[in-house]
């Protein structure tokens, strides 16, 4: 497959018209025979091309699962995608019409801000032993293997493999490195998760949106509640909300407070 052609594929990937893993496996045939050939920027370039194509494959697979209404599966792989923007970001500087990156990453952080998660779990470890994912060594600050962390060799990134860890701690953090780790409450008995998060925002959004590359934006605002949100209502009256309690000891309780206002703007 030449040059040219890739381009051309790279171009049509919204329009999902061919197997986005088969053409990964494809790029990666090709990856293999210049890292053979020892051609160290095309193996690089041929990297970028994949990088591409896998976070179209997984921003595709996070539309599909928030679709579906699995939330923390599709919040994983928006995280997925984040990441891989950043690998990318490091060699491949895209604009506003390269391949659809920059509605992508648009997209994802959109979605981030509305999901109702706002802690996560962050570990403290102590790395006692990594390898490098190039040259399998193990490596240490007096030991270094001179392979670059973030850096492309053969096409391939390296990175570091903890091979042996102490865990210290855990924090609850509300702007963690990794956002996999989600609080969830747990059931009575202290086993199953129980997943409390209201995904109301979300599902509405899902409902008026059909493919994965609708443009849209997201504007946020902070409102105060004020008594005019609640009418009439006297102070010993029951609240509007249904509780069943009197309403200066429900609702009332929040007037003066913030809360955010989401607009999505759909670009047809």
């Amino acid at each position: 497959m030449r040059n040219e052609e890739i381009i051309n594929k790279l171009n049509t990937l919204p329009e999902q018209c061919f197997s986005l893993c088969n053409f990964i496996n494809e790029l990666q045939q090709i990856k293999a025979e210049y890292a053979r050939r020892e051609l160290q920027d095309a193996a690089k370039q041929i990297w970028i091309y994949q990088t591409i194509v896998k976070i179209h494959y997984l921003y595709i697979e996070a539309f599909n699962l928030l679709k579906k209404k699995e939330h923390y599966k599709g919040w994983c792989k928006l995280e997925e995608v984040e990441i891989q923007l950043g690998f990318l970001k490091n060699h491949y500087q895209y604009d506003r019409k390269s391949f659809c990156l920059h509605q992508i990453e648009k997209t994802v952080k959109n979605l981030q801000v509305i999901f109702p998660y706002r802690l996560f779990a962050s570990s403290e470890m102590l790395i006692q032993e990594e390898k490098c994912s190039i040259c399998d060594q193990v490596v240490s600050i007096r030991k270094p293997c001179g392979h670059i962390i973030g850096e492309i060799y053969n096409g391939e990134m390296c990175g570091r493999i903890v091979t042996k860890c102490k865990l210290l701690g855990i924090s609850i953090v509300p702007n963690p490195e990794h956002k996999y780790a989600v609080l969830f409450l747990s059931d009575k008995n202290g086993k199953a998760q129980n997943d409390h998060y209201d995904y109301g925002v979300i599902d509405s959004l899902f409902e008026k949106l059909d493919n994965p590359y609708d443009d849209w934006d997201l504007k946020v605002y902070q409102y105060t509640i004020t008594n005019n949100h609640y009418g009439n209502i006297r102070r010993n009256d029951l609240c509007i909300c249904g509780s069943g309690k009197k309403f200066k000891k429900c609702c009332a309780l929040n007037i003066g407070k913030k809360y955010p206002h989401y607009e999505f703007i759909f670009h047809r």
